[in-house]
Order: structure tokens, then sequence, then C-alpha cells
């Protein structure tokens, strides 16, 4: 079956290249018709489909609208010119004396929307004739305002795509899921392409975006195989295609402070306690340490200059970005320097073109050496009785255990991160007819890093653990070849409207590291660009360490997209790929997908019905999609070197299996199947989008345990596991005012997922056990916080579940059964589910108002159906540990009870419900009128200026400081103690554009 599917894919994809262009048998003559179809704004239509009715004449409009039928026997014609989203025109024309006859068209639009081209896996398409789940986001429909990537740009525009930002780090970045978790090892990332080229949403700023396409089902993203289960992101940047030049500089100034803080005691509270009879320690001194580690407002900035021009023939972009963001946290920054540029080019009357495109990203900060978390912790706990300094100007630290000074942390801790990616792709196209495009595609992307971390003599390193100064280096560089050859053939015989895709795309990554470290050293002035000096590399002591690893990603595709009237639509597609992370048995995969659409809206019923429907249409998919193995070399051997034996008066080191071979590793396969209906009414004014989908995840990665011998090692990476989603997602858009002074579009989405983890085991490997653990509360508790079952979904919080204290502070636990027990006699087997980390629905509300100059754009997102560990409460809420800081409420009634004092548990009174609505963005901008320039007014195309405020308001009954938590892999919805604290940002702008 699979041979028989790739020689498919194979012809399929060869297709296009061989296929000529159609033209029917017809009688000839010597008349022509020609002319031109426009709309009714006198904009171009491109592609129309023009007809002479009841002949078998037609003919394609070309990419500018002008269309021919030639050949053409004297005679009445009735000519008809159609375009999905327009009214179809029909004219009568007369053919005499073989005479050339003009016939133009003015289209009236009947739905805007639905004319708009969306960039789709290696190729574009209108949005009426797909027949897939893809949305796109333009650029003017983005959140606005400062965003941190354009992920964050992109939050609560895309129904099923879950975007959080989960702390205020300036260095982090967003996460994001789209449809739920659908692997246990695997990558959950969906693919991002920035114009073609894989990338991340940092690549470029979000100013640089033209658009945004997600492909949200299978049967969008089988095309890309083995990288697409997760969806696929299609990034488009903006270019110029000539014209006018202009001249835009963009640029804001931002500053920001904590959205909550976390409520500790304060050294008076400290005070009052001790004489209340509480064992504290009044050391003297008044401290707040959080207004110690944490800037009172730090400033960000953004400045983005983009020069655009040329003729049509030859133009160019290019724009420079400078990005520098302060933290709340001493010495958090991030900068970032961003330059891009494209270049195009067409000659012989546009049939060769030429595409140039480069990417060159600098990102520099300080490297704290993982100390912020630390730092953040300590700074919650220290003593507001204790000093910064001593006397001397030392740090000041004491002898508990854990518990350091966090000033000291941050600020002898040295250290500087700096990562390069460059980006040069170019793409040539070649199109010998108007109906037939071979394009070729090669770039390269290249990233780099250099870290360096020391710390000082006054660092605890050095006062308290005696290493006299520590340092390392690390380095890291990746380089990703990318070749991609395509050809497209778009015919038209009578109402039957071809689009032919084939394609072959190489790739090959390599990726390489290097680190190493060392300590004693004889000073601290050199930092980490001495490392040979330290002591602990003559002991034998210091680290080194040095990786390379590569593969190799090879694929040919196809795509058939049809057409009946506008009416009935078809789309199949199907990729045969080889990865070289594949076992040896298993090389190449297969991917394909078929999706259907019908336009009911075409049909006479409906238009005679439901004149005021501009668009309805029935479309459904399915598609099978991949996720490759992580790692390379996973199906291989391998052997690790172990401690050193003296044997024969030398010193041997020993060699051992560490990995069994498995030559039959492939892909994790995700079959999806999606149903949905998109109506647009009103001449596009109200649309709407609904999908149900159900995808399910076979041939998972799972590691099982296995007998030694006959395996050389005790585990094994195997394909077994098989997870379940299924989903509802609907967008809803409606213009609520259309005028020439107001405007306002409000829209909602919403959905909804569940998940399933069906089973571990096949008839060759199975599990010691159903299920496991995950996650961890760290010390001192050391528990667990998680369970994976077979039968039950991700994310499921495990524990004891408490309902009550006695009288002596300890917690009442009840079992499975209904019975209860003091924690103490509770066993392992008296946990159960406390809730789970993954919300089960999402949800967002955008508006977008304008009146005359002004313009307000408000964004509303929330999560619910979900909870969330409280890892301060489950901390630092407990009267005993008074040894360190503890929060205010720690002596809040427990249960009704005034406690005395209990054990720390990771129990479910720390389970909180996560649901949260935020207000995430309000923007009001002012476009200033020409007029105000005076006479340079002329030159100027736009001018705006505006003030946004980010994360503004969250309603919720979470107790944390934010329910807005990492949500993804298989320990979600934990809101870990060390987290960088969430921000609130306040922001004013400008755009000025001549």
């Amino acid at each position: 079956m699979r041979t028989r599917t790739s020689r498919c894919a194979l012809l399929l994809a060869a297709l296009a290249m061989l296929v000529p262009p159609v033209a029917a048998a017809r009688a000839q003559g010597t008349g022509q018709i020609t002319g031109t179809v426009t709309s009714d704004a006198g904009r171009p239509v491109p592609f129309a489909q023009v007809a002479l009715l009841r002949t078998n004449y037609r003919a394609q409009a070309d990419s500018i609208g002008r269309f021919r039928i030639a050949n053409l026997p004297d005679g009445q014609y009735t000519v008809r010119a159609a375009s999905l989203g327009h009214q179809a025109q029909e004219r009568a024309v007369t053919v005499a004396g073989g005479a050339t006859v003009t016939a133009d068209f003015r289209l009236v639009v009947l739905a805007a929307a639905l004319q708009q081209v969306v960039v789709v896996g290696y190729g574009e398409q209108k949005v009426g004739e797909i027949t897939s789940a893809v949305t796109n986001v333009t650029a003017d429909e983005l959140v606005k305002g400062p965003a941190r990537d354009i992920a964050q740009a992109l939050a609560g525009k895309v129904p099923g795509l879950g975007i959080t930002t989960p702390n205020g780090d300036p260095r982090g970045t967003s996460q994001i899921n789209l449809r739920g978790v659908t692997t246990i090892q695997g990558s959950t990332q969906p693919l991002i392409l920035i114009d073609g080229i894989p990338g991340t949403l940092e690549t470029v700023p979000p100013n640089d975006i033209e658009s945004v396409s997600v492909l949200r089902d299978g049967s969008a993203a089988a095309i890309y195989g083995s990288r697409a289960s997760n969806g696929v992101i299609l990034v488009t940047t903006r270019k110029h295609s000539g014209g006018k030049s202009t001249l835009t500089y963009d640029s804001f100034l931002s500053t920001q402070n904590i959205y909550r803080r976390p409520d500790f005691l304060g050294a008076d509270d400290y005070r009052r306690l001790k004489t209340e009879g509480q064992n504290f320690e009044d050391l003297g001194f008044n401290t707040n340490w959080q207004d110690q580690v944490l800037r009172s407002s730090p400033v960000s900035q953004r400045h983005n200059i983009s020069l655009t021009g040329g003729l049509p023939q030859t133009n160019y972009t290019a724009s420079v970005t400078y990005d520098g963001a302060q933290g709340m946290m001493l010495r958090s920054d991030n900068n970032e320097f961003t330059a891009r540029g494209n270049i195009r080019h067409s000659m012989f009357d546009g049939k060769l073109s030429a595409d140039l495109n480069f990417v060159s990203r600098t990102q520099t900060y300080f490297d704290d050496g993982g100390s912020y978390s630390g730092a953040w912790r300590q700074t919650l706990i220290r003593n507001p009785t204790d000093r910064v300094q001593t006397e001397t100007g030392a740090w000041q630290e004491r002898g508990t255990y854990m518990y350091t000074n966090p000033m000291g942390l941050i600020m002898e801790q040295n250290g500087r991160f700096e990562a390069r990616t460059q980006r040069l792709h170019g793409t040539a196209t070649f199109r010998p007819f108007e109906s037939l495009r071979f394009s070729l595609m090669g770039g390269t992307s290249r990233e780099s890093s250099l870290r360096g971390n020391s710390t000082t003599f006054q660092h605890v390193n050095t006062t308290q653990a005696g290493q006299s100064g520590t340092a390392s280096r690390n380095t890291a560089s990746g380089e990703d070849r990318i070749l991609e050859l395509t050809s497209t053939l778009t015919q038209s015989f009578r109402d039957h409207n071809f689009t032919v895709l084939g394609g072959y795309g190489y790739q090959d990554f390599v990726d390489e590291s290097f680190a190493a470290n060392n300590w004693q050293f004889p000073s601290d002035l050199f930092g980490y660009d001495a490392l040979q000096r330290g002591n602990a590399l003559v002991s034998g002591q210091a680290g080194m360490s040095s990786n390379k690893t590569d593969y190799k990603l090879v694929g040919f595709f196809g795509r058939l997209n049809y057409d009946w009237q506008n009416r009935f639509l078809l789309s199949g597609s199907v990729r045969h790929e080889g990865n070289s992370r594949f076992g040896a048995g298993n090389k190449w995969g297969v991917f394909p997908a078929v999706s259907a659409g019908w336009r009911l809206s075409e049909e006479a019923i409906v238009k005679k019905y439901l004149p005021f429907v501009s668009d309805l249409r029935l479309r459904s998919g399915y598609g099978v999609t991949g996720i490759a193995p992580g790692q390379s070399y996973l199906s291989l051997t391998s052997y690790s070197y172990g401690q050193r034996s003296l044997i024969n008066g030398q010193w041997v080191q020993g060699l051992a299996p560490s990995r069994n071979p498995n030559p039959n590793l492939r892909w994790e396969e995700k079959r999806e199947l999606n149903t949905g209906v998109d109506v647009s009414m009103f001449t596009g004014r109200l649309s709407g989008t609904v999908d149900v989908y159900r995808r399910d995840t076979r041939d998972m990665l799972y590691n099982y345990s296995v007998p030694v011998p006959p395996y050389l090692f005790n585990s094994m990476l195997a394909n077994v596991g098989t997870m379940r989603n299924n989903g509802v997602e609907a967008l809803l858009s409606y213009e609520v005012f259309r005028g020439k002074d107001l405007n306002w579009t409000t829209s909602a989405n919403w959905s909804r997922n569940s998940n399933k983890l069906v089973t571990l085991s096949n008839e060759t490997f199975q599990p010691s056990n159903d299920c496991f653990f995950a996650g961890g509360t760290g010390e001192p508790i050391q528990q667990s916080t998680h369970q994976v079952c077979v039968g039950s979904q991700i994310g499921n919080f495990f524990g004891w579940k408490s309902v009550d204290i006695d009288a002596n502070g300890e917690w009442i636990i009840e079992k499975p059964d209904g019975t209860t027990t003091p924690i103490r006699q509770a066993r392992a087997t008296d946990r159960q589910v406390l809730g789970n980390g993954i919300p089960r629905q999402f949800a967002a509300w955008n508006n977008s108002v304008r009146y005359k100059n002004v313009d307000v754009e408000l964004n509303m997102r929330g999560a619910f159906g979900f909870q969330v560990l409280n890892y301060l409460r489950m901390y630092y809420e407990n009267p005993r540990v008074t040894q360190y800081n503890m929060l205010k409420s720690a002596y809040d009634n427990v249960y009704g009870k005034r406690p005395v004092n209990y054990d720390l548990a990771y129990v479910s009174y720390y389970v909180e419900d996560g649901d949260y609505w935020k207000l995430d963005n309000a923007t009001i901008g002012y476009t200033i009128p020409k007029r105000m320039f005076g006479a340079f007014g002329k030159q100027v195309s736009n001018a705006r200026i505006y003030v946004t405020g980010r994360n503004l308001l969250t309603i919720t009954g979470y107790k944390g400081l934010d329910p807005e938590v990492p949500t993804t892999g298989l320990t979600p919805g934990q809101d870990a103690r060390d987290q960088y604290p969430t921000v609130r940002m306040f922001t004013a702008g400008l755009t000025f554009s001549f």
C-alpha cells in the first residue's frame, strides 16, 4: 500500500510540470473578444472566469484582470464574467468580419473577505475556495500595541490556538498550543515558516508582518508531512509591489509594574507576631526585599524604520528594528537588533521574476546563569528585619539552609548572552504561460550563540561554598539549508477549474555545541575570559563537553484543487517524505489528505430565499500528519563511557550500552477529521465559522522496560501509544457600524477541547503500569504533581484530597472510598485526581472602533475549566515554618479553623480553579490630519499617535499572582514559586509615514 501511494505521490508531483495548457478543440474563426475584468471599486479581478454561454469558448483573466477569447466565428454571443465573491455579469456582443470586440466588466463585490488571498501550503488560495480549517490574520487585525513576539500579537485572534504569556521576563517567549496535547514525548510546537523558511515567531518583529495564516487541521497541514501534527503557522512579511516609495518610522516607549505583588509579612508584622508568641527572629532592621530587587519603573523601547520603493519591475523593502526591553528585576534586560530586506525583480514581460530576502537578528542580554528564579524565591522568603549589607559592605548572609541574599545572587553574577540569526533565501519564478508557473527556492539559515557566565569572590559560591570564583563558556550553532522546486498549473475547461501543484523539497540540519567551566581562580577580575586560570582544571574537576548532530529531510509532494462553477470544491494532497531520524526500516512515510466543500450560496434555492447570504460553505477534510523524533540517532545503538578501572597498570575507561537499536522507529502519526461551515451575510458584514474535529495520534513514542538479555539495555524507545483529541471551534465577526465617520467591528471566538490517552501498549510492548507520574514539587515536599493514565486525560493533578484539619493542625485526607484519615496515616494509594491543568475552553472578544480620526481597540480573552497548583500558598502559607518569611494569609482560617501549625504538604487545598477573563489590551490612537503639517502634509501618507495598556485587568477567583500559567506538556497548570513576576505595561507610541 505504501509503495502504491508513494508512486502516486511521485506521479502527482510531476504532473504539474508535464501537463501543457489545455486547449479545447473548437471551430476556427478569426474574430476575438478582449477586455478587462475589474471590481466596482476599479481594482483588477485576477483570474476571473470568462465564458461564452452555450459554447465551449472560455478564458481565464490574467493577474491584472485581462482576458482574450480568440478564433471566434462570426455571430452573436453572450459573454459571462464571474469570480468568487463577486456578482456575475453578462453582456451581449456581436463578432462580424473577424473583428476584435472589446467587452469590459465591472463586477460588484458581494463579500470582499471572500476575495482575500490567503497563504496556504506552497501557494495561495482565495478565502472562498478553501476547504480546510485555515485562519488568516492580516497585519491590521493583529493585536495593536507592543508585542513581545508575533505569538503575543496573535493572542485571542485564532480559535483553537492557545497562547499564554506566563511571566514578565523580557527574555522569555510566548507558549503556543493548537488543539490540545497530541503527544507524550514529541514536540508540541507548531511548524513556523517565515516566507516559506522554517523559523520561530521571534525571527522578525511584529512590525514587519503582512499576514499570518494558521493551518489548523490535518487536511491543510498534511502537505508538510512529519513536521505538521501540531499545526502550521505561515508568516508573510511585508513586501513592496512597486509604485510610490514610502518611508515609515514606528516607535514606542513603555513602562511597567508588577500586576500583582505577593503579600508577604513586613518587618512590622514580624515584630507584632513575635509579641503574640510566634517564633520569629527580629534582626533589628527594616527591609522591603521586593523593593530591593525590583525596578520601580523599567522602560522599554522599540524603533522601526522601513523603506519601500522601486518600480513594478524592480522594487525593494528594507527595515531596521531596535528593541530594548528592561525587566522588572534588576539587570534583566533584553536587546534585539533586526535588519530585514527584500529585493524583487521581473523581466521578459513578467515571465521571469526573482525574489531575494535576508534577515539578520542579534539578541543580547545579561546572562544570569539561572539566578533570577533563585533570586526571586530568596526575595520572597527573606526575613524583612534583616539588612542588605554588613558594615563592611559585604552582602549579609545567614547560615540557614537554602537561604541566600538575593541582591548578592544578582549583583555578583556576571554574564552575557549573545545570539545571532542570519537568513538568506531567494526564489526564481518562471511563468511561460499565464496558467503555468515554476518556482525554485533555496536558502540557508544559521543561528549561533555565545554565552559567558562568572561569579565574583563576593558571591555565595565563594563566601559559603569556597569555590573562589566560578566561570563558564558555552557556544552553539545550527545551520539549516533548504531547496524547494514547485510548479503550479491552473486550467479551466467549461465550468471546471483545476489547479495542480507538484514539488520537491530538501533540507539538512547541522547543530553543534561546546561548553567548558572552571573554578578556584586566583582573581575574579577576568570573569569568564580566562577559563584556563582556574585550579579546578589542574585537579581534573573542570568540566568540558562538545556535541554535533545532523539530519536530513526529503519530500515529494503534490496537490490538486478543483472547483465546478464555484459550487463544488475539492482538494487532495499527498507528501512522500524521508527523514534520516527514522529507523532503517521506516525511512520514508506517506502523508495524504483530502477535503471537499459545497458552496450552498451558489444554489438557486439559497439565492432565492436567502438573498442576504453572500457565502454559505460546507466543508470536510481528512489528513495525516506526523511528529518526527525530536533527536537524531534514536534508532541506533549508543554506548556511554563510564568509570575508569586500573587494568595491567593502565587506567581504562569503561564502555557500556545506553540505548537499544530500533530499526522500526518512525514518526508519530496523527489522523484528523475536520468538518466545518463558513457563512458570510449582508455583503460580508456578518461572518462566522464553526469547526468540529477529531484527531487521533497513533504510534506515539514511549520508553518501555525490556529484559537484559536479549536486549543490550533495560529500556527501549518504541512507537506504540495512541491519544485522542476532540474539539469544537467557532468564530463570529460583525461590523456593527459601517460608515464614513464611524466603524465598529466586533469579533468573538471560542474553542473547546477534550483529551484522552487511549493506550500505551500493543502486542509487543506493554508498560509495567498503565499510569506514570510526572512533575515534582521540589524540596522539601518532594512529591510528583501529575499522573498520566491510560483512559484518562493528560494534565491531571494527582495527590491527597484534603477536607479538613484537626485540632493539632494536621491535614485530614479523604480516601478514594470516601473515608477520611490524618495525613500522617495516609498511604500513596490514597492519592487521587485533584483537577486538571489544561483549560477545556478558550474564548476571546475583540473590538475595533474608529470615529473619524480616533481609533480604539479592546482585546479580551480567557480560559476556563482548569485548575492551578498555587506553589506560593503551598510553601509560604504555613505558620509553622518561621525560619523563612511567609504570606500574610498564613494566619487565615483553614477550613474555617484557626491553624496551630501543620506540615507542608501537596494537598487539594492548594489546587484552585484557574478560570480567568482578561482585558489583555486596550489601545487608543489618533490619526493626525495632513492639514496640520502645512505644506509638508502632501508628503505625509500616515501619522498616528497612540497609547496602550496591556494586561490591564484579570477577573478570576484564583488567589495567586496570575492564573495565566504554562498549560503545555505533561505537567500543565503549575504556578511556580520562583516564577518571574507577571507585569502590566503602559505604552505611548507613534507611526509616521511619507
